[in-house]
């Protein structure tokens, strides 16, 4: 399962970071770029993003603007750019209390937790009414406490932590899986992300405090690959599969970091994880709902655990579609949507006739 880091979502969708802003304003400072400020509202990072950088070359010693060009910046899924901007903001305002929240944001969904703390702990201080952030502090320090004490079995593409003895087996077979379908997965997205990944194993009740995911979550992705591996030994076919699903997401976020839709990156994972087509035909045959697939584009988080099979089984559906009309392609169209492009739009580049495949995909998910 995919998921963007929530907590940051949550910051985004409710204005948190914007409304400290306005307030820094309201207490007499001006904003510079205007229309760079007014972009990034729109959610047009790519257009904020030029807008900042060209402020920047006429104030380059503006905090705000360096803060803008961090958040236009992770928007665009450009993180290290993101982290590098926000330091500097920080550098020329120390008491800069929004850029610290957002780099300690940002840091996370990078994998750097350490510099997540450091940054939250620093807002916590420079804003100590805030309980979102407090909260959003506790839960990395409780997380951070638990993995000090998990093992370790480095690698140069996959670092797998795991908890004591009882786990190292699975540490050592979630590994060989990682390491094994590398490169066939690469091939088929024509991608192989050159950076570390870090996976880590977690009981059951461990992955439901950490990830907030739904109950029938068994993995998820945010930067890293965490896995539910309780009881995983008795099953570990299915687990296997679960390891492919999110390294499938590892993947697609190399290369088109933001703006894919939940069905393109779910149904790519659940064809790739190599579980075969007999669940996708046997969830579609007993329901009597189908999802419009416009509704499976932002996240399943909501749906419950019926509603989740049927929304991937459907997008398993859309995404074998994609193998076969896309095919070598696949890369490509990835990257058209990471690019800020509709799936229309992809698809016509790689020469597919968008409503050819919607009534295809109709057809086989058994709307008439």
């Amino acid at each position: 399962m995919r998921r963007r880091h929530r907590a940051l979502r949550l910051f985004l969708c409710c204005g948190f970071l914007l409304t400290l802003f306005g307030a820094r304003l309201a207490a007499g400072q001006e904003p510079s770029a205007p229309e760079a400020w007014a972009a990034l509202n729109q959610g047009d990072h790519a257009r904020a993003s030029s807008l900042f950088r060209q402020a920047l070359e006429r104030s380059p010693r503006d905090a705000a603007l360096h803060y803008g060009a961090g958040w236009a910046a992770y928007g665009l899924g450009r993180n290290d750019a993101a982290i590098s901007s926000l330091k500097k903001a920080l550098e020329i305002d120390p008491d800069f209390a929004q850029a610290s929240a957002l780099l300690g944001m940002v840091a996370y969904a990078n994998s750097d937790l350490d510099l997540a703390i450091r940054s939250m702990e620093k807002a916590a201080a420079l804003a100590p009414r805030d309980a979102r952030i407090r909260a959003q502090l506790d839960q990395w320090r409780k997380e951070s406490a638990l993995h000090s004490s998990f093992s370790e079995r480095p690698g140069v593409r996959f670092r797998v932590l795991f908890e004591g003895t009882e786990q190292q087996a699975l540490g050592v077979r979630v590994q060989q899986v990682l390491e094994s379908s590398y490169w066939s997965i690469g091939k088929t997205l024509n991608s192989y992300p050159g950076e570390t990944l870090t996976v880590v194993l977690y009981t059951n009740k461990q992955f439901q405090d950490v990830t907030r995911a739904p109950a029938w979550a068994g993995g998820g992705f945010d930067g890293r690959i965490r896995l539910a591996v309780g009881g995983a030994m008795r099953t570990p076919a299915a687990l296997d599969r679960v390891v492919r699903h999110e390294l499938v997401h590892a993947v697609i976020q190399h290369v088109a970091p933001r703006n894919v839709p939940t069905w393109v990156n779910e149904g790519l994972a659940s064809v790739l994880e190599g579980s075969g087509s007999a669940w996708v035909s046997q969830t579609l045959a007993r329901t009597g709902e189908v999802f419009p697939l416009e509704d499976l584009s932002d996240g399943f988080d909501h749906l419950d655990g019926r509603e989740a099979m049927v929304a991937y089984a459907e997008s398993a559906v859309a995404a074998q579609l994609l193998v076969e009309r896309v095919g070598p392609n696949l890369g490509v169209f990835l990257q058209m949507l990471g690019g800020g492009h509709t799936v229309d739009q992809a698809l016509g580049t790689v020469n597919v006739r968008p409503e050819q495949f919607y009534a295809e995909w109709r057809k086989r998910v058994g709307i008439r």
